[in-house]
């Protein structure tokens, strides 16, 4: 047997049950990025934390789980993507359990890092399972069934979280992942089929995996912490000198090491470093649009957990509706014009909801979440495809992992950046609105300023000193409301320009995503 050929143990199953399973445990490993968002105001107030503090109990899941996807993925390619799937999910269970009994902020930090490992080791292999179980004449359609769980997972998981939270507590969010895990671990050992690359070197690149890290590390800290710490601190500014620096290593190293942790060969193909980007851009906009919305749902409008993640309906609808048309109608035309369009459909629906002030009606919201949700439809799907189209089957765990890293990224950059600027706008613009306000001493003024800079929000908006009369309470909490929903304008507006840079890469993808040949095809089921 050629060695290039994955080795398939098979047992019988067939691959829609396959299918099943990988969506399935998928759709736990994405809810859990996104059913968070909705519990942050809450995990805030339960352990009595900022809002730069807070970010982390998102950031530290998503920076673990991106540091490790190029390395898990490879493992699963050399030594079972099976096996990596099943540990994976066992981890993640019993994580999902830690996080549930955290006594401590701490500790739940801890318990998410744990989390994200288990959730790295899962996710290249759902995508490599499926590229080698699926011919190419029905990989697009399984991609697409792919891609509109991720959708659905992503933005169901404030509905979901709201629900729980409202009826139970924060802790909720996580116990659910614990009977979902035993029952995809016991499926996927019933009837996933085992495929690894006999013969293949099993050197694991340590330093690109440590110099990789420690950039993704840096990047992440500088912008969550820019804002406390002041963008032109030294602090922030060797964290991003470091960020940079690493990054240029890792190229260096992985370009001269003879078995690198990532093939950065595989970005000369232009669709694939095209269709890497057009991901991380959407998972940007999808991450940052929604944790935008959850901040604003429930601190400027007041919206309960459950109404907040109703009112974000719409757009995990268009999602579940577009994705898998989108996935097969890539493999007719290709993913050139698909991706197009999606990523323009969305920063429509961006614009349109840019709009906000402290009395908008949740209606306002339906059109332009639909509208965003028909975009990033017509984004997911397409995008795995195009990708992994353009990666040869024998390194199918490399090119997922890859896709997924970008994604992560994507989604670590939309709540950082975002919610950088978010913050940053927040505190010039209620500097500038206290001024208006000279009754109020220049003490308390400053006060109310730097607990906004420190991430002082709650979900009743802004913490204001119990020395301010009641009267005036009620206009400063009017006065963060306005500024709260004019900064947020101007955030999504920062979140439009990216998409569009994802409209512009679409343009280098091959027209013709079929036409990609691949060094050994999967045999057709």
């Amino acid at each position: 047997m050629n060695q290039s050929t994955p080795v398939l143990q098979s047992n019988g199953k067939g691959k829609w049950g396959v299918l099943a399973v990988i969506s399935f445990s998928l759709f736990m490993i994405l809810l859990d990025v996104t059913i968070v968002n909705i519990a942050l105001p809450h995990i805030m107030t339960a352990f009595k934390v900022g809002l730069s503090s807070i970010e982390w109990v998102f950031n530290v899941y998503v920076l673990v789980f991106a540091a490790l996807l190029l390395t898990l993925g490879k493992l699963g390619d050399l030594f079972g993507r099976r096996l990596l799937f099943v540990i994976g999910l066992g981890i993640f269970t019993l994580s999902s359990l830690g996080c549930s009994l955290a006594p401590t902020f701490s500790a739940l930090l801890v318990f998410r890092g744990i989390q994200a490992i288990g959730g790295a080791a899962m996710m290249p292999a759902t995508l490599s399972i499926l590229n080698v179980e699926f011919s190419k004449s029905q990989r697009g359609l399984a991609l697409g069934i792919w891609g509109a769980v991720a959708g659905a997972a992503n933005a169901l998981g404030p509905i979901i979280g709201g629900a729980l939270v409202d009826a139970a507590s924060w802790r909720y969010i996580f116990v659910i992942n614990i009977p979902i895990g035993i029952f995809a671990l016991i499926a996927a050992l019933m009837v996933v089929k085992e495929s690894k690359e006999p013969g293949t070197n099993r050197h694991i690149d340590i330093p690109g995996v440590l110099i990789i890290s420690l950039a993704l590390f840096c990047l992440v800290f500088a912008l969550v912490e820019g804002q406390k710490y002041g963008w032109t601190s030294p602090t922030i500014l060797i964290l991003f000198a470091v960020a940079i620096v690493s990054f240029i290593a890792f190229i260096f190293v992985e370009l001269k090491t003879a078995i690198p942790l990532a093939q950065l060969q595989l970005f000369r193909n232009h669709t694939f470093s095209a269709g890497n980007f057009v991901g991380m851009v959407q998972s940007f906009g999808l991450i940052g649009v929604i944790f935008l919305l959850v901040l604003f749902l429930q601190i400027v409008l007041g919206f309960n957990a459950l109404k907040a993640g109703l009112t974000l309906l719409p757009l995990p609808l268009a999602i579940i509706v577009v994705a898998p048309f989108a996935g097969r109608l890539t493999d007719k035309i290709g993913g050139r014009w698909i991706l197009f369009a999606g990523t323009l459909i969305t920063a429509l629906g961006i614009y349109l909801m840019s709009n906000l002030s402290g009395v908008t009606n949740w209606t306002n919201l339906v059109l332009p979440l639909a509208v965003c949700g028909v975009g990033m439809g017509l984004v997911m799907a397409p995008t795995t495809t195009v990708v992994m189209a353009s990666t040869p089957v024998q390194q199918s765990g490399m090119g997922a992992g890859i896709l997924s890293t970008t994604r992560q990224i994507g989604s670590v950059l939309g709540l950082s950046v975002l919610g950088a600027v978010l913050q940053n706008q927040l505190v010039n613009n209620i500097s500038n609105g206290l001024a208006k306000y000279p009754q109020i001493p220049e003490a308390i003024r400053n006060q109310i300023t730097n607990g906004i800079q420190s991430g002082g929000l709650s979900i009743g908006g802004m913490n204001v000193p119990s020395t301010i009369p009641e009267e005036m309470k009620v206009q400063l909490i009017t006065l963060f409301k306005d500024q709260f929903a004019h900064s947020l304008d101007i955030t999504m507006k920062v979140g439009i320009i990216v998409i569009l840079c994802g409209t512009i890469a679409s343009l280098f993808i091959s027209s013709h995503v079929r036409s990609t040949k691949k060094p050994t095809e999967p045999p057709n089921k």
